[in-house]
């Protein structure tokens, strides 16, 4: 079983040489959120290397895949109480982590986990065993309340609640959220806003604390409260300043300073429109904004408004010229000139979507989506206008 745990201070974001530099405060707080995270990473590969002996195997084997996994619309209050909604609840409970989590692209339509079977899909390596990327964790959470809601069983509860305690456990002591937890070092470490990593996971916070999640205790509830306050100022922190002005965010931020960090290799450094709209949406949800959540609202769509290209279509990842479309929105803007920008996996710098190769499927490059986010917005405004 290949170890995901980086120590090489040099690629690792969260490093105990950049922790050594902080204060004092913050150094011991960083510290023990290091120490839970190789304690909970220890125990998790201990536990399968006991079920690999008790099985006779000795290496895991792939679970089953699927593209997505997601709380779908028919899936209705009538539908959680059919054989099928509960066999797939049945199924979510066995690849839920020891530690409280879950991967990801896992078919939960298949069969329970077996012996020695990978929590994740797309290798039997020791990688992305719990994470909140492509919506994981928070997902079955909420697939698991619903199903509760429906026919209440203790199972499900205790998942739920060990679910809530995983995504607390993840939050740095500065409020973000990794896009894997236990910590695996590289871009996985990162203040992760890319694909609504960490929006969803405050929309769990803010549901739990108010009291929406049935299944959380009391102490869940108070502790989500205070998670949610955390993850709004990471988020505030890092919204990027270009000449003193406030703009918006990147997928990725440094975890420990503010500034925004790339991932894979055609994932640069930048701002955002997708992932910078959902954020916005998020501050918008609070009921009395403070006046830096409004500063922030109105920047961030400030920066959206500027930002949008016309007379382009985007559709099955492809880029075309069409008279009178628009508004579209490029997924990365470049820092400082806000031109939209991509990558190949070689990872250079490109400004025409027509020099994108291996890149130029499977990865969306350009979304409508800050369109719903500004309509959202001008209601939000009139009770909600500019402060100084």
């Amino acid at each position: 079983m290949r170890s995901s745990w980086c120590e090489d201070d040099t690629v690792t974001l969260v490093s105990a040489a950049r922790i050594a530099a902080l204060r004092p405060k913050q150094r011991d707080a960083w510290n023990a959120y290091l120490a839970t995270s190789r304690a909970t990473y220890d125990r998790d590969t201990a536990s399968m290397r006991r079920e690999l002996r008790a099985a006779g195997m000795t290496a895991m084997t792939r679970g089953p895949y699927t593209h997505d996994f997601s709380v779908k619309d028919y899936m209705t209050p009538a539908w959680f109480a059919t054989d099928t909604a509960i066999r797939m609840a049945d199924v979510i409970l066995t690849f839920q982590t020891p530690n409280g989590g879950w991967s990801k692209h896992v078919d939960f339509t298949k069969h329970p986990r077996r012996p020695g079977e990978s929590y994740y899909a797309e290798s039997a390596d020791w990688e992305w065993i719990a994470t909140v990327d492509n919506s994981s964790t928070t997902k079955e959470i909420r697939f698991l309340s619903l199903a509760n809601a429906s026919r209440r069983d203790p199972r499900y509860e205790q998942a739920i609640r060990s679910g809530i305690d995983y995504l607390l456990a993840s939050q740095y002591p500065n409020g973000c959220i990794p896009q894997v937890y236990p910590l695996e070092g590289s871009y996985h470490d990162a203040a992760t806003f890319n694909d609504d990593a960490t929006v969803n996971v405050l929309s769990v916070f803010r549901d739990v604390g108010g009291g929406r999640i049935a299944a959380a205790t009391a102490s869940q509830r108070a502790r989500s409260r205070d998670a949610l306050a955390r993850g709004i100022d990471c988020i505030l922190d890092r919204q990027v300043r270009v000449g003193g002005k406030l703009t918006a965010w990147g997928q990725q931020h440094d975890p420990i300073s503010v500034e925004p960090v790339a991932a894979r290799s055609y994932e640069l450094a930048s701002l955002a429109a997708l992932e910078s709209a959902s954020i916005v949406e998020l501050l918008m949800q609070d009921p009395s904004p403070s006046p830096r959540i409004v500063r922030a609202v109105h920047a961030a769509t400030d920066w959206l408004r500027a930002v949008p290209v016309y007379g382009y279509r985007y559709d099955n990842y492809v880029l075309s010229k069409r008279d009178g479309a628009g508004p579209l929105w490029g997924r990365l803007y470049e820092i400082g000139t806000d031109k939209i920008i991509m990558a190949n996996r070689d990872g250079v710098k490109l400004y025409d979507w027509n020099r994108l190769t291996d890149r130029r499927s499977g990865y969306g490059w350009y979304t409508t989506k800050p369109a719903e986010t500004l309509a959202a917005f001008e209601r939000w405004s009139r009770h909600h206008p500019r402060v100084p």
